[in-house]
């Protein structure tokens, strides 16, 4: 099987391959179903932001506004981004050093750790450059 061309990290294309494989992953499909949710990520010194919109667990992914509404926000820099899709800083890590901001309900988000994670773990998974 050929492997596909690599996307430009933190890019439409990039959210675009995120939704396509996590739609056709085995794992994520084990939480879908139910879950429900608009995640907003923000680059902030790129001043580029896009929405991963889950819809019982149907993703769908489309560049926002800084205002666009969401359950979640998370706010960083490219730097912080690009060392948690290498694997070199896990999300809560990069939230408890303030090098990403978040904005929503903790307990709630405590309860997406897996799904988090998930979306994470498929991120890293694919072709891309930084």
């Amino acid at each position: 099987m050929m492997e596909s061309p690599a996307v430009q990290f933190y890019t439409k294309a990039f959210f675009e391959e995120l939704a396509a494989r996590l739609n056709q992953d085995a794992d994520w499909a084990r939480w879908g179903k139910a879950l429900t949710a608009r995640i907003h990520c923000t680059a902030i010194d790129l001043k580029r932001s896009f929405l991963i919109d889950i819809k019982k667990g149907r993703v769908a992914t489309k560049e926002a506004k800084p205002d666009t509404p969401a359950n979640y926000k998370f706010e960083g820099k490219y730097e912080a981004w690009m060392a948690l899709c290498k694997g070199e800083s896990e999300l809560q890590q990069l939230i408890m050093a303030g090098k990403i901001r978040f904005t929503g309900s903790m307990p709630d988000l405590m309860g997406l750790a897996g799904p988090l994670n998930r979306i994470v773990m498929v991120a890293r998974s694919f072709p891309k450059t930084f």
